[in-house]
């Protein structure tokens, strides 16, 4: 099952607090074609908190999730766990800073660049849940130390004039004078 979708008014004014389990299922959605697997039985968990400010949502909290791949070093399948902390500042969709056209190119402050828009009152924890999650996957995952150590092939004897053979079929590019 996906993580809630939390409605804005829904959320007390002393703050929302929520623990949820991230099943295999909903996972096994979020991983789709990024190479990681599900581990069977190892849920994920994240820990979420929503604080209102007028309109805003500040979300925060921390998210723990393990999964399987394959490690680019020595292709064995490892096992790897994925956590970070959450902060985002949530705007309702449609508000824009005063003076500004809807799709005016407009140059973003430090504190602008981490601000979402959550759409029709509603928060889903899903989209940004997944969002983290998929920022913390490995783009090369690997072992720190790999179980398989990788033999690398002896190179060939050279030739009688020195050259390797592995490139003598270049030696015909060559133009004699």
């Amino acid at each position: 099952m996906a993580p809630p979708v939390i409605l804005f008014d829904r959320i007390p004014d002393d703050g929302l607090q929520q623990e949820l389990v991230l099943d295999d299922a909903w996972l096994a959605g979020v991983f789709e074609g990024t190479g990681l697997m599900t581990v069977p039985g190892a849920p994920g968990h994240a820990s979420v908190r929503l604080d209102k400010d007028g309109r805003n949502v500040f979300l925060s909290g921390r998210f723990e999730v393990t999964a399987q791949t394959d490690c680019v070093a020595c292709l064995e399948r490892m096992t790897l766990t994925m956590s970070a902390d959450l902060v985002l500042h949530l705007e309702p969709a449609g508000s824009t800073k005063p003076g500004k056209a809807a799709h005016e190119e407009v140059e973003l402050s430090r504190d602008e660049l981490d601000v979402d828009v959550y759409t029709d009152d509603r928060i889903d924890l899903a989209h940004w849940l997944r969002e983290a999650i998929l920022l913390e996957a490995p783009l090369h995952p690997r072992h720190e130390v790999c179980p398989v150590k990788l033999e690398m092939p002896a190179a060939p004897p050279l030739a009688r004039d020195g050259i390797d053979p592995r490139l003598a079929p270049l030696a015909r590019f060559i133009k004699k004078e």
